[in-house]
């Protein structure tokens, strides 16, 4: 299958679907963003485990970038101007 008809198909898919998809591609990824010079500490790792293991079991507990950027945009114009 083609990039291409990777990319038409993937509207059709339905959210689960899509959130399964991006998590293969964080895994196929994944050690492309580590950086070697500075491993990641027993503790950092222990923390993003527990954060994949948790957005596994409920990937709609947590906040749409949508909706993380109006309350940023709302708490932004709430400022007094200085």
């Amino acid at each position: 299958m083609s990039k291409t008809e990777i990319l038409e198909e993937l509207p059709k898919l339905t959210r689960t679907e899509r959130q399964e998809i991006r998590l293969r591609l964080a895994e196929l990824d994944s050690d492309d963003w580590l950086d070697d010079e500075e491993p990641l500490t027993v503790h950092e790792k222990a923390i993003l485990e527990a954060r994949l293991a948790a957005y596994a079991k409920d990937p709609d507990a947590g906040s749409t970038w949508e909706e993380v950027e109006g309350r940023i945009r709302t708490r932004l114009t709430r400022r007094p101007n200085g």
